[in-house]
Order: C-alpha cells, then sequence, then structure tokens
C-alpha cells in the first residue's frame, strides 16, 4: 500500500493525486489513518488503460534476449567517471568503485557462488 506523510504543507495537493487507497503516516512514522478517494473508478479504468498498452510478448522476449548482458556496478561506475570532472565525485566514485571490486572477489562470495554452482548441476 501507498503511503504519504502528513505535514503542514503538502498532504492535500498530495491526496488529490492518488487512486487508491493510501496510509497516512506522521513525522515520525506513525499511521493516522487510510485515506481512500471518492473515485476509484477512475483508478482503476486508468490502470486499465495503461495497462492494455503494455506488450507483454516484448517484455518477455527482451528479457530472454538480453540475459546476461548487464554489466558489473563497479563498470557502470567507472563510466560515471567519464562523465564528471569533479574532484569530490571523482573520488567517491572510486572508493565505490574500490569497495565494488573487493566484494566482487571475497572469498565468501566465490564460495557462496561455487555452492551454488554444484547446486545446480
Amino acid at each position: 500500500m501507498i503511503q504519504v506523510t502528513a505535514d503542514d504543507r503538502s498532504l492535500l495537493s498530495d491526496l488529490r493525486n492518488f487512486m487508491e487507497p493510501v496510509e497516512v503516516l506522521e513525522p515520525n512514522g506513525e499511521i493516522v489513518g487510510l485515506f481512500v478517494p471518492t473515485n476509484l473508478e477512475r483508478g482503476k479504468r486508468l490502470y486499465d488503460e495503461k495497462g492494455s498498452d503494455i506488450d507483454w510478448a516484448e517484455i518477455e522476449r527482451r528479457a530472454a534476449e538480453e540475459t546476461g548482458q548487464g554489466r558489473k556496478l563497479y563498470e557502470i561506475f567507472e563510466h560515471f567517471k567519464t562523465l564528471t570532472t569533479d574532484p569530490m565525485v571523482l573520488a567517491d566514485l572510486q572508493q565505490r568503485i574500490e569497495r565494488l571490486r573487493a566484494e566482487d572477489g571475497c572469498a565468501t562470495r566465490e564460495a557462496l557462488q561455487n555452492l551454488d554452482s554444484l547446486g545446480n548441476s
């Protein structure tokens, strides 16, 4: 279920945008109550219209075709480094890259992968 935090500035304008029930929370996270829009049918109609635009066969085809073509997160961060000249951002990216590379080669991860491959054979 969607949750929205109540404050003095934006609750009413936020609630007008929802088309389904929403839990209303206090800033400290306590539940105040449940807001249910009066026109639930409008939301259902919009969801049905948008859902009919989805080509599930195309999604399945792409998922099958693109399997294994991903990149590791540290490789993506390395690409990000080519997009900036900010020294602080570059340093932050480098720290992340080093941490991810270390995790990628750690013995625990390799052991888990080996166990997983034994279970699949």
